[in-house]
């Protein structure tokens, strides 16, 4: 039995869990709702969640894994991309939190449906999270030894979430952030050019979330 995981037709939770998979050569079904209005999850894949949400994971065994978070560190603790050091790991779980903060912030711009408060919303959040998010993490990579890591010397999920997420906010709104960080993009690129990342991205569907 292969790994299948369901999520709508879009990135969104379940995007940085492909990343991962993809990053470490494992195959798997992936299994997408259709993303149109009202969005529901199809009565046979609620029927497979334990909190009636998506994303879900089975795994090779059967065994299910509910929750986006849980289920992105599950496959980024098996394919050694969380340090061994407790206090490195622990810094990549506070940085992957802070991560979705500022997508929590951009996510409210998109659904926002009169255009002339999505353009008022869309400039306030990009000046609070530029000065709350972005600023601080250019600098965090900016000092790592490498400069194109979150935590020590190597990659991990933080970095893939990171680029996930800076990615995915440029897509949806059609914006260049990373041409104001060039520690971020020098991150970013490091995650893009390893090659199961760039060979999914390249087959991905196209969608707009």
């Amino acid at each position: 039995m292969s790994i299948k995981l369901y999520y709508f037709d879009g990135r969104g939770l379940a995007e940085p869990t492909r990343l991962i998979l993809a990053y470490a050569g494992v195959e798997f079904e992936d299994i997408r709702a259709p993303l149109d209005l009202p969005v529901t999850i199809p009565p046979e894949i609620k029927a497979k969640c334990t909190w009636g949400q998506v994303p879900l994971v089975e795994l090779e065994d059967g065994k299910k894994l509910a929750q986006s978070l849980a289920i992105t560190r599950y496959f980024a603790k098996k394919h050694s991309l969380v340090p061994e050091d407790i206090y490195e790991a622990a810094l990549c779980d506070e940085y992957v939190d802070s991560i979705r903060e500022f997508l929590q912030a951009w996510y409210l711009v998109t659904h926002e449906k009169d255009p002339e408060k999505r353009q008022e919303k869309r400039a306030e959040v990009l000046k609070s999270t530029k000065q709350r998010f972005f600023d601080v993490f250019e600098s965090i990579v900016a000092k790592s030894s490498e400069g194109k890591h979150l935590v020590g010397n190597a990659l991990t999920w933080a970095d893939i979430y990171l680029t996930h997420g800076l990615n995915n906010i440029e897509l949806v709104h059609e914006i260049n952030l990373l041409n104001d960080y060039p520690a971020l993009k020098k991150l970013s690129e490091n995650v893009l050019q390893q090659k199961g990342i760039q060979a999914w991205i390249q087959r991905r569907p196209v969608t707009k979330f």
